[in-house]
């Protein structure tokens, strides 16, 4: 039985498809035993087709419970010192923190949305900077 850390979870709106190696994916031809990582960079979710960038484990280090606790751990004023906001893709609903920047497109940490060059667009789904809204 794959464990959590094992499992991923699609996390655009409406969809939560768990990729679990026991079951593999028989729509994309994936035999059970392949683990997340070594699925090809092409493959896509079976129910919305997003890409593997839309996953997120179930647990563990990257999973959206990871996430929550270290961000419990920050106090409001660290969030307002940075003076920087977060913007929502308003197709997916993947978040830009300028904290964090767009490791794939080359986008340092520290990069405020109103930085981004104008023909950025979502990591996930590739919409452009005109379909964010402010969170």
């Amino acid at each position: 039985m794959s464990l959590p850390e094992e499992m991923y979870q699609c996390q655009m709106v409406n969809c939560g498809y768990i990729f679990n190696p026991d079951k593999g994916d028989r729509k994309g031809k994936v035999k059970k035993g392949v683990q997340f990582k070594e699925l090809p960079d092409d493959w896509r979710c079976p129910v919305c087709g997003a890409s593997k960038n839309a996953f997120r484990p179930l647990a563990g280090p990257g999973s959206v419970h990871a996430e929550n606790t270290s961000k419990a751990g920050k106090t409001e004023t660290e969030g307002a010192a940075s003076g920087m906001k977060k913007y929502r893709c308003d197709i997916c609903g993947y978040v830009y923190d300028p904290a964090e920047g767009d490791e794939t497109a080359g986008i340092a940490a520290g990069t405020s949305f109103e930085d981004l060059p104008d023909d950025w667009e979502c990591p996930v789904c590739g919409a452009g900077k005109d379909d964010f809204s402010e969170v």
